[in-house]
């Protein structure tokens, strides 16, 4: 109970740090950065997603991980799919959203949300923060 509670707060503070709070006012926080708030430093990218190392090891966790969900697609699929995955959950402020459950055809069931939810942890820490 506690583990899960733990994952939660983690994820929800991920999520936090990939959008500005916004003001009182309405604007955008742009130059305002909370203390508790780790910055991170652009990566020279080497390919058009990023770092060629990161998006590599990306792919080869989540074969390993979730290979029902990887068995048929190509690297290229995977490394997009995990983009989209971080674009949603930014917009929507979610850590899973319904459009991850049809991009990885899985339904509202208990077993179906858990991998949704590891899914979207991996997003979150190993793609997600590089972006």
């Amino acid at each position: 109970m506690y583990g899960r509670l733990i994952l939660v707060g983690a994820a929800i503070a991920s999520l936090a740090a990939c959008r500005p709070a916004d003001t009182a006012t309405g604007t955008p926080a742009a130059n305002v950065t909370p203390s508790f708030v780790t910055t991170y430093a652009p990566a020279s990218p080497t390919s058009e997603t990023g770092n060629q190392d990161d998006t590599s090891g990306y792919v080869s966790r989540f074969r390993r991980e979730f290979p029902d969900q990887a068995d048929g697609k190509t690297d290229a699929q995977i490394l997009g799919d995990g983009e989209a995955d971080c674009s949603d959950m930014a917009a929507s402020w979610k850590v899973v959203t319904p459009s991850m459950g049809k991009r990885y055809s899985l339904g509202s069931s208990t077993a179906d949300q858990a991998v949704l939810y590891n899914i979207a942890l991996l997003d979150m820490f190993a793609l997600c923060p590089a972006r």
